[in-house]
């Protein structure tokens, strides 16, 4: 795995879950797509830095959950910080095609 890469560019690899107001990674390398206002799932993250969200939120936020152990790329250097919006998505988009 690239020890370098950043959430954003995790995410621009597997793309992004439609409705979903953000994401997050998880310390055992899986991305949690949001359904809930992004602000909260801001304050959750910065209140609970390196932890893991969906114990700290629930499952009932969840939108989808997608794996990174196939892509061989388990953890984002910056996981434990970033949250990433949808429009920081489209953002990276124009910036990294």
């Amino acid at each position: 795995m690239d020890q370098n890469i950043n959430l954003i560019e995790l995410v621009h690899h597997v793309g992004w879950v439609y409705q979903s107001t953000a994401v997050t990674q998880e310390p055992d390398g899986k991305l949690i797509f949001w359904k809930i206002p992004l602000h909260e799932v801001l304050a959750i993250r910065t209140s609970n830095p390196s932890k893991s969200l969906r114990k700290e939120m629930g499952k009932d936020f969840e939108n989808c959950i997608i794996p990174t152990e196939g892509r061989k790329q388990k953890l984002a250097r910056d996981w434990h910080s970033s949250v990433i919006s949808a429009l920081n998505y489209i953002d990276a988009e124009r910036t990294l095609n």
